[in-house]
């Protein structure tokens, strides 16, 4: 017997046959009988025909059956893209949606967004219109990628920054992510996570899910679940705290940051760039791999040659100025 469930403000009907499940999407609600007709007629037209749900409705169904393995953070970024997709797209049948609806879909979506946001995008259809189709392929043209500044704060702003937040509920957050910790990783931690010899073990993170509700989680990636070492000064603030070592909102960090960069004189950054600054500053004592597992990052990720590449670029700014002033000298 079918099934019959409102969804919204539309009614749909579900029904399994032969390990395969036909929906379809009606504006009022049928009969029990009427439902069955329905969908057999759906059904006989051969398997072929898959599903006939709209994409919405598809996409919601893609997000529920990957509620257990990926985090509120990526749930919230799906339902996001959802949300701010054409309504033409949307509400197509799956089975009738062709290469071309979806780089219509592309087009429309990248007047108002990034290069990266439309890739989010073009990733998350393709993902739900495999889950219908295994076999299908995105031929999709997308924007190309805008290179973005990598920026390294300098010693001196670090060191301001840090002795302006001594005595604040900011310096022990401030203080880790200068040693490589992500936000939600600095928000999850309790005073247990601290050993004896001052080892800090990361293995959860502080995430928001898509109702803005917070949530205790384990860390999103393998590479992320590490151990770090931290000085005898920065373990004793620690070993202070009773439950999580920074009560607050996550928000409230960057917002510190800001005010601080602002009262101080400092080139505005965000608090991601402090794990810039580890990467740097890790790099000068210790390999690279060695670099990737203590910031969490997975061998061979791009950030080392980011850094290696801007250490080059001020490398090269700073020649060049030397010798610029040395040729002042000589009246050119």
């Amino acid at each position: 017997m079918a099934t019959i469930e409102k969804v919204g403000n539309k009614y749909r009907i579900r029904k399994w046959y032969k390990k395969k499940l036909y929906m379809l999407s009606l504006d009022r609600k049928p009969t029990k009988s009427e439902a069955e007709q329905l969908i057999w007629s759906i059904i006989e037209k051969g398997p072929e025909i898959g599903i006939h749900e709209d994409f919405e409705h598809v996409a919601g169904d893609y997000i529920k059956s990957k509620d257990a393995v990926i985090s509120p953070t990526t749930q919230r970024g799906y339902k996001s893209i959802i949300r701010n997709m054409p309504e033409s797209f949307k509400i197509k049948p799956i089975s009738s949606i062709s290469a071309k609806d979806i780089q219509l879909c592309v087009n429309e979506y990248s007047k108002h967004h990034s290069a990266k946001s439309v890739r989010n995008l073009n990733g998350f259809i393709t993902a739900v219109m495999r889950s219908v189709n295994p076999n299908f392929s995105n031929t999709s043209t997308l924007p190309q990628k805008v290179q973005t500044e990598f920026y390294v704060p300098e010693d001196e702003d670090i060191q301001r920054i840090l002795d302006h937040s001594v005595g604040t509920r900011y310096e022990i957050p401030l203080k880790l992510a200068a040693c490589g910790f992500r936000r939600s990783e600095i928000c999850a931690l309790t005073a247990a996570d601290l050993s004896d010899d001052n080892i800090i073990t990361v293995n959860k993170a502080k995430v928001q899910d898509d109702n803005g509700r917070w949530h205790i989680k384990t860390v999103k990636t393998v590479q992320s679940a590490r151990k770090f070492k931290i000085s005898d000064e920065l373990a004793e603030l620690i070993r202070k705290k009773d439950g999580y070592i920074y009560e607050g909102s996550p928000g409230q960090i960057n917002e510190y940051l800001q005010a601080t960069q602002k009262k101080l004189g400092i080139k505005k950054f965000s608090l991601h760039k402090m794990r810039h600054y580890f990467a740097s500053t890790a790099r000068e004592v210790m390999p690279d791999s060695y670099v990737e597992k203590l910031g969490g990052w997975k061998a061979g990720s791009d950030i080392m040659k980011k850094v290696y590449d801007y250490q080059k670029k001020k490398q090269t700014d700073e020649a060049q100025n030397a010798m610029l002033e040395r040729l002042k000298k000589i009246g050119i």
